[in-house]
């Protein structure tokens, strides 16, 4: 259905037609450029971050592309910048400091010899390691389930401490959307598990 009603326009077109809130012409936009997307997040995926993950950010990447496009260069090329530095922007993020105890935790899931070069490291107590990686993927599992995809990307912003102008521009939304969201994220994240 969305290539017979798309298919004719170019993505330019659809990024104007993203602007005015049209969110079929979004998700031709997406299908058109997720191959790209994949591509690009498989080649900054880090420890602390999955391939998925960094799709995620390149399709807000291209959303913000949409609503930022003002002609002059192609808008392959602006979508392509802006999702490079969306998928950039998040891998700083994760490389940070705060997240250093994620990006040297040890994964369940790999070959055990891998685990074993991981913990003949001196990072710290492997007990209070498993406990804080467990405490870690519960707060992720209720994040999840309980914020809504605009939620998850304001708290992380908000987290990044970002104002709530530079949260609002970077989502493409209002002050007001943004201060919402934060409002409902500090209900759902106080309520008891």
């Amino acid at each position: 259905m969305l290539q017979k009603e798309f298919s004719s326009q170019t993505d330019a077109e659809l990024a104007q037609l993203v602007c005015a809130g049209d969110t079929d012409a979004f998700a031709e936009l997406a299908a058109r450029y997720l191959s790209f997307i994949r591509w690009r997040a498989e080649s900054f995926r880090t420890v602390s971050l999955e391939t998925e993950d960094l799709c995620q950010e390149g399709l807000y990447g291209l959303l913000c592309a949409a609503h930022t496009y003002r002609g002059g260069a192609s808008f392959r090329t602006y979508a392509g910048v802006c999702i490079r530095n969306r998928i950039l922007s998040a891998c700083r993020t994760a490389s940070g400091g705060k997240n250093m105890p994620l990006n040297n935790s040890i994964s369940l899931n790999q070959e055990p010899d891998l685990a074993l070069d991981y913990l003949s490291c001196d990072f710290a107590n492997p007990e209070t390691l498993l406990i804080d990686r467990e405490n870690l993927q519960i707060v992720k599992n209720r994040i999840r389930k309980e914020l809504s995809g605009l939620e998850r990307e304001v708290l992380s912003l908000y987290l990044q401490g970002k104002s709530y102008d530079e949260i609002a521009r970077s989502l493409c939304v209002t002050k007001k959307a943004a201060d919402n969201a934060i409002q409902r994220i500090r209900k759902k994240l106080k309520k008891p598990c």
